[in-house]
């Protein structure tokens, strides 16, 4: 009974309603938050952590087989990094690499996005069927790449000659000057699926009121894409080509899988140029400033990828 009493009074009492109220507002406050560390934690330790640590590691020089010996060099591996031959190389091929591939992938991914959209007979199974590139796994897709692309039985070489374009073998890996175009090649296929289905999804949001207004006013083919699916695909190809381009830049599984930056470094990129400098050539603080520099070039890309989205709304 007095218990009862004693409740009642202190609920009564306006500064433990304000007491209260200052609790409920701080913990509804506080609950974001805490629903979120989990998540927060766990980016934390798996990117943010191993990236910070590369960027200190970049700054010091200790022996591959006793990491407690090191000896802090500050910016010394930076500048043996920008004079570097082989770097600027592995720079130059990376940037080429990546427009290549991302073009490539544009380009071909809308051109099937738009026979896609219209309608014709077996549609759905056409849809399915472009997705089997994606699907390969990049193993057997490089292997089977570097069987097409063989000088000595290459199905590749086999079809030009077959057609009267060439009548000797050409090595498509192992001649400098065309190897990276090869690998961009390979690149572009594997990833045409992707673009195209998420081009295909922008283009089927487009209102067809739009090209049938069009058509009425006498636009043309032409014109209508232009005016119209290009303008209303241009949020969606934004992100595309942002993802398309951070994945290829940093891409280093089918490089790797097919030339090992050969030959001659003709195919060196930045990704594969840091693992060799780390497990080939055990200069683990030198491939961490190679890395570095990735990622203040991709910081770059992601920030502008920020603005433009924010800017899109």
């Amino acid at each position: 009974m007095e218990d009862t009493q004693h409740v009642e009074a202190t609920a009564g009492n306006p500064a433990v309603r304000s007491k209260r109220s200052k609790m409920n507002a701080f913990w509804k406050a506080a609950l974001p938050y805490i629903l979120i560390s989990p998540g927060v934690i766990f980016v934390g330790a798996i990117l943010i952590y191993p990236m910070i640590s590369g960027v200190i590691s970049s700054l010091f020089t200790q022996h591959p087989l006793n990491l407690s010996q090191r000896e802090f060099v500050g910016l010394a591996h930076f500048k043996t990094l920008f004079s570097d031959k082989i770097f600027y190389m592995a720079f130059s091929n990376t940037l080429i690499w990546t427009l290549g591939v991302v073009f490539g992938q544009f380009a071909l991914g809308l051109g099937i996005a738009l026979m896609l959209n219209e309608k014709f007979p077996g549609r759905g199974i056409y849809r399915s069927l472009i997705l089997i590139p994606w699907v390969v796994p990049m193993i057997a897709a490089a292997l089977t790449w570097k069987w097409i692309y063989s000088a000595d039985y290459g199905v590749l070489n086999y079809f030009l000659k077959q057609i009267g374009l060439i009548s000797t073998n050409i090595d498509w890996l192992g001649n400098p000057s065309i190897a990276l175009f090869s690998v961009i090649m390979t690149n572009v296929w594997k990833g045409i699926p992707f673009v195209a289905v998420v081009l295909l999804a922008g283009l089927q949001s487009i209102d067809n009121e739009m090209y049938e207004a069009a058509q009425v006013s006498g636009a043309n083919l032409f014109q209508r894409f232009w005016y119209i699916t290009l303008p209303s695909l241009k949020g969606v190809s934004i992100v595309v080509i942002v993802l398309t381009t951070i994945w290829t830049f940093n891409q280093f599984d089918l490089l790797y899988l097919m030339t090992k930056g050969g030959p001659s470094n003709s195919t060196q990129i930045i990704p594969v140029y840091t693992y060799l400098n780390a497990f080939n050539f055990f200069k683990m603080n030198y491939a961490a400033a190679v890395s570095t520099v990735g990622v203040v070039l991709l910081s770059v890309l992601a920030f502008w990828h920020l603005r433009t989205s924010k800017e899109e709304g």
